[in-house]
């Protein structure tokens, strides 16, 4: 590669990079619907994530209908933003074409822990692919996760068949916000050398990123005293959709 080669492939590189660092939730946006042609074009960006054995785990469900995504909204906790985005997106684990694929060749599908963790992991690149493709696009998106609090009656609505699963939402949309980027993590608390670090090396960056995500609280929503120990406690100190293993059994996954 030559100089200007090099230059320009650093350019875009830099490009790209400031694009992934410029994500941010956006849950205002304007009364504008998504062309299908800018979901075409982000969906096939999207489906050269990477895919364990090229099986191509997942499955997007666009939804259009006002009255399924009113409901879908009432079911994630009363988001208004699933109603009002641009567009909305259901994104499923996906291993009912496969067990077709099987069933056509009559031999067992075989369900297992491993399925089930490729194709949470395949929609989850998949989807990430996607974000990054509409944010290129200039449109704002949020992840829905509210969407696994009443999974049984989300499957009802939408027709989910056997080894299908739905993971989360996806709106999309034109912004009407520009809302500032959340503090994440030190990347020095996420990128370790040759071995997991100690629990007082691990509770250095914790304490560095509550006084970051405090600071956020107070200028941008005004709460003092907030933390990111307060919510992993709040998140993790007691069971969360505790129906949702049950759930997922009942649809033919596996989870041994």
């Amino acid at each position: 590669m030559n100089g200007p080669e090099q230059a320009a492939q650093v350019a875009h590189g830099d490009a790209v990079l400031a694009q992934m660092l410029a994500h941010r939730s956006v849950r205002r946006f304007a009364d504008m619907v998504v062309p299908d042609g800018d979901v075409e074009r982000a969906v096939a960006a999207a489906q050269r994530a990477a895919t364990s054995h090229l099986v191509q785990s997942y499955a997007l469900l666009r939804v259009r209908s006002p009255q399924t995504r009113a409901r879908i909204a009432e079911l994630a906790g009363g988001q208004a933003h699933v109603r009002e985005a641009g567009a909305f997106f259901v994104v499923l684990g996906d291993q009912h074409r496969h067990r077709l694929v099987l069933e056509a060749a009559k031999v067992p599908y075989c369900a297992s822990l491993e399925p089930f963790l490729v194709s949470v992991i395949d929609a989850a690149l998949f989807a990430q692919n996607l974000t990054l493709a509409f944010e290129a696009l200039g449109y704002g998106t949020c992840y829905i996760g509210g969407l696994r609090n009443e999974p049984a009656a989300l499957d009802r609505l939408l027709g989910t068949p056997e080894g299908a699963f739905a993971l989360f939402g996806l709106c999309v949309g034109v912004p009407a916000e520009r809302p500032e980027a959340l503090p994440r993590l030190p990347v020095g608390a996420v990128l370790f050398e040759e071995r997991y670090p100690s629990a007082p090396e691990l509770a250095q960056g914790i304490a560095a990123y509550d006084r970051a995500f405090g600071a956020y609280q107070e200028r941008v929503r005004g709460k003092s005293g907030r933390t990111w120990t307060q919510q992993v406690l709040r998140l993790f100190g007691a069971p969360q959709r505790p129906s949702l293993a049950a759930h997922y059994l009942a649809k033919g996954a596996d989870l041994r």
